[in-house]
């Protein structure tokens, strides 16, 4: 099944705030929430959970990486929900410790405000982004002892970003991968994330391909169950390689020139699309990393001297 709605996927696991920028919560004894969203979404997601766990608190929050789009909300829920422990990565916390970083997360949470009408919503104000404490930092194969019968396991899958992190929810199955498994849009072409390094990235890609899954909730859009889910992962380890094989025939076409194969690749992923879609400063910055992992690769693989991109 492919579900593109928020609300209960399971028992007790539920996708809350907005389908295209979702907060997942499995309730227990000890309630947990995986990544925060936008920075606008902060007070819907905190309405949907307290509609579900009521007066008790959220125990922990996992973020998967320090991107705009999956921290925004944290100092909000933090407000609401101040026992609530912050998990993420060690090079996560780091990050998020850098000015610039956090000057980055502000400005494009601000930017994303433009597509509060193409999700369907009317705000009339805007919460800002604020800066927050990492409380703890895993490790790849921890795993977190949350209550009897939820164990998560930590698994490192970097190449989306450096710092990127998948949770398997033992006992139901569970992966949330985020952008480490790609991310489909709404025409089901899947937008290979490999930011930060391509063959990082499709490693990540076959290691989460091995897992036992019954659920898989990538960062956006749609949650994929039962056969869906082993299907997405493997349709996208394809998507994965014909995008390295598109970059590198632009590359070669293009002669080289980073300007040029970010319009022709924008032309194919972004400009025909006309329902809701990531914002276009941040889908600009993205691309541009993608095409440079890609252009890395074919570097090494190559053993050129000289960079394959005419950039400065």
């Amino acid at each position: 099944m492919i579900i593109n709605q928020t609300g209960p996927i399971v028992e007790n696991f539920y996708s809350i705030g907005h389908p295209a920028i979702p907060v997942y919560l499995m309730d227990g004894v000890s309630p947990i929430i995986f990544d925060a969203g936008f920075t606008f979404l902060g007070e819907l997601y905190v309405a949907d959970i307290k509609k579900i766990i009521g007066d008790r608190q959220v125990e922990y929050l996992f973020l998967t990486h320090s991107h705009f789009d999956h921290c925004g909300s944290v100092s909000i829920l933090k407000q609401h929900f101040p026992l609530m422990k912050v998990v993420t990565s060690k090079t996560a916390k780091n990050i998020l410790g850098r000015p610039n970083a956090i000057q980055l997360i502000k400005a494009l949470n601000q930017a994303s405000e433009t597509i509060v009408a193409d999700i369907g919503m009317e705000l009339t104000s805007f919460d800002k982004f604020t800066p927050f404490e990492i409380d703890e930092t895993v490790k790849d194969n921890d795993i977190l002892k949350v209550s009897a019968g939820l164990n998560i396991r930590i698994l490192e899958t970097p190449g989306h970003t450096a710092d990127c992190l998948s949770y398997y929810i033992q006992k139901q199955k569970i992966l949330i991968s985020s952008e480490a498994a790609g991310q489909s849009d709404r025409t089901g072409y899947i937008v290979s994330d490999c930011l930060y390094d391509y063959d990082q990235y499709f490693n990540s890609l076959k290691r989460l391909s091995l897992l036992d899954i019954k659920i898989l909730c990538p960062g956006h859009l749609f949650v994929y169950t039962g056969d869906d889910a082993k299907k997405y992962l493997k349709a996208s380890m394809i998507e994965c390689e014909r995008f390295r094989e598109l970059v590198e025939r632009c590359l070669v076409e293009e002669d080289q020139d980073l300007e040029r194969v970010k319009i022709r690749i924008k032309h194919i992923e972004y400009d025909h699309f006309d329902g809701p879609k990531q914002p276009e400063p941040a889908y600009l910055l993205n691309l541009e990393a993608r095409i440079k992992a890609v252009a890395k690769r074919m570097n090494n693989t190559c053993n050129r001297k000289e960079s394959v991109l005419k950039v400065n």
